[in-house]
């Protein structure tokens, strides 16, 4: 067979040997992987584009859904590159992603359809692809130069088997926080998105008896492990219902889990409401926790909850490809000087990682700096954003690195501890935020420049709301939240609003972000 990094061809694969086997578990349905792949096809096949296509972009306007899994598998089966759009995106920020993309069609289920006002479509692309439930609104299905099909009615055609692309193909673009208020969308290449896959199935071991959890939205990076190392694995992959994404006790039960993927913040908000009691989930074999710091005492909670699993720590921002290091909890625990968290541990495989000071220089171990890491899972760069692309991903020592804006240190095992944001990038329940972006709507909305957010409140060291201050007069809490929420997603807007005659300033005559902090812990505002 002629060498292909079709994400797709290992499913393809298990469609064949194990055609009956479970591929997905969604919303009480159960698809195979010889009906799954079926439909995979028949979705390639009528995207029709032309084989291997590098530029060939296609967005996913789905939400856990079927639409959603089976939209990004044909999608690369297609040889295209899919570009996750959630459904709760405020339509201003959906509007600029889609003038920006050019998208060559967009796969959405009943709530995608949903977003597609006349603004939208303006710069929809001309092809939409729904749900077989689904139904567009009669204001859509009339816009001019928008043609729309069911999958339901799709034609039984499309190649065989995923079509052969390359190495250096566009698997993913998944935007995330930008400091202007802008998006910024990330390039991953089937060749990065590949080794990362084969290095968690040499670590974790997915099989066809695997039974794995998907809480992960599209957007976030985390669910690129849940698809694609589940089916290169031919294991099965059940999708959490919303209703139980922060207490999923009796899904794990109930389905017999046996590899668990989630945010930590799941497992500090079950230890908070006793809900990891010993050997409650006897059926993990494989727990992994990502997109946070992992508390120790909820990593060892957890552990004790699934007494016959491994709890993996693993790190990565989303430019080096979901994760890039691994620290496994042991007894005893390397845990991360003065943080009380598990330390994120040593690179992948292919993977090279260092602590570099403000000029870029590499530092011996045990001295804190920021974070860099080289590799073939490093990204190919923002989309249509060079300038960027060149200051994010230097050069040093004749290798191309990603600059992580972590603040980090690798202690004498030569594991790596991670120590926060050197900058203003922040993680809210497990989703990165810029908090200058958060700054700029509120600039807009409050009509005035003086404005700050920082990540507050915490709960075990994470970040799980942002709090902003202004100096502006007659604004109110619900005047910013209304205001936001058109903007940007629901984990962006601030929790409160404090109003302050000046805002606090640093030495170098910048706001000082750990002043308002301050006045936040101490009640004060």
């Amino acid at each position: 067979m002629t060498s292909t990094f079709n994400l797709a061809q290992p499913f393809y694969e298990n469609s064949v040997t194990n055609s009956q086997g479970l591929a997905l578990f969604v919303g009480e349905m159960r698809f195979s992987y010889g009906e799954l792949a079926n439909l995979a096809r028949r979705i390639s096949g009528w995207l029709g584009l032309k084989s291997g296509k590098v530029s060939g972009k296609v967005g996913i306007l789905a939400s856990r859904t079927l639409e959603a899994y089976a939209g990004v598998l044909g999608t690369v089966w297609s040889g295209a590159a899919y570009v996750p759009i959630n459904p709760r995106t405020p339509e201003n920020r959906l509007i600029r992603i889609l003038q920006m993309m050019e998208l060559d069609a967009l796969i959405a289920d009943q709530a995608g359809l949903d977003l597609l006002s006349d603004r939208v479509l303006e710069c929809a692309p001309r092809r939409i692809l729904f749900g077989a439930g689904a139904k567009p609104s009669q204001s859509a299905l009339g816009f001019q130069g928008i043609s729309f099909d069911s999958v339901a009615e799709l034609a039984d055609e499309g190649p065989d088997q995923p079509v052969t692309v390359a190495e250096d193909a566009l698997a993913y673009i998944i935007f995330t926080s930008g400091t202007t208020g802008t998006p910024k969308g990330i390039m991953i290449e089937t060749g990065s998105l590949a080794q990362f896959r084969g290095v968690v199935q040499d670590r974790c071991g997915f099989r066809p008896t695997d039974r794995v959890s998907q809480v992960a939205e599209l957007t976030f990076d985390n669910s690129v492990l849940d698809l694609f190392v589940t089916w290169a694995g031919g294991a099965g992959l059940y999708v959490v219902p919303a209703s139980q994404l922060m207490a999923p006790a009796k899904f794990i039960r109930d389905h017999e889990l046996t590899i668990w993927f989630s945010v930590p913040s799941t497992a500090c908000f079950m230890e908070r409401m006793k809900m990891l009691k010993p050997g409650a989930f006897p059926s993990l074999r494989c727990s992994i926790f990502a997109g946070e710091a992992l508390p120790i005492a909820s990593a060892q909670a957890w552990q004790i909850a699934a007494p016959n699993s491994v709890v993996e720590n693993f790190y990565g921002p989303t430019e080096v490809t979901v994760v890039c290091t691994a620290q496994r909890l042991e007894d005893p625990p390397n845990l991360t000087r003065n943080r009380g968290s598990l330390a994120i541990g040593k690179p992948f495989r292919g993977i090279q990682a260092g602590i570099v000071d403000a000029n870029l220089n590499f530092l011996p171990q045990g001295e804190e700096g920021e974070l860099v890491v080289s590799g073939r899972q490093v990204a190919r760069g923002y989309y249509h954003d060079p300038e960027l692309t060149a200051a994010r991903f230097p050069t040093l020592q004749g290798r191309r690195w990603y600059r992580t804006g972590d603040l980090a240190y690798q202690d004498s095992s030569a594991a790596f501890h991670h120590l926060g944001r050197i900058d203003n990038q922040v993680k809210i329940l497990g989703n990165r935020v810029e908090l200058e972006e958060v700054e700029a709507h509120l600039r807009e909305i409050i009509g005035t420049d003086l404005v700050a957010a920082v990540a507050w409140p915490l709960a075990d060291g994470r970040a799980t709301g942002i709090s902003a201050f202004h100096c502006a007069a007659g604004i109110t809490l619900a005047d910013v939240r209304e205001g936001m929420k058109k903007l940007v997603p629901a984990y962006m807007i601030p929790l409160q609003v404090h109003h302050l005659d000046a805002l606090p300033l640093g030495p170098s005559g910048k706001i000082d972000r750990r002043a308002l902090v301050r006045l936040l812990d101490e009640n004060r505002v």
